[in-house]
């Protein structure tokens, strides 16, 4: 393998790990602008449509699947991490 095939590979590497940051931080974002604005059903559609708006345009112009299916999961264990932390928060 020569040079080019190595900083292709390593630029795969790092393409899959920031769309997994990335989702971690759209799907906490979103979930906590939900329940910071609860009265407000128009804000909650609109960052629920921001966070699909998201998946579309990724799955649409980022080849491989990789990337998509790191933001999925980045994004579901924003969703985690968020339910983990209203748990805690209900208990103190």
């Amino acid at each position: 393998m020569d040079l080019y095939g190595v900083l292709e590979l390593l630029g795969y590497v790092l393409r899959v790990l920031g769309s997994l940051v990335f989702g971690v931080a759209v799907g906490w974002l979103s979930l906590r602008a939900i329940k910071w604005q609860m009265g407000s059903w128009q804000f909650a559609i609109a960052a629920v449509l921001g966070l699909l708006g998201t998946f579309a345009l990724l799955g649409h112009w980022v080849e491989g699947g990789a990337t998509l299916g790191a933001f999925g999961l980045g994004a579901g264990a924003g969703l985690l991490i968020w339910g983990l932390g209203a748990e805690r928060s209900e208990e103190k």
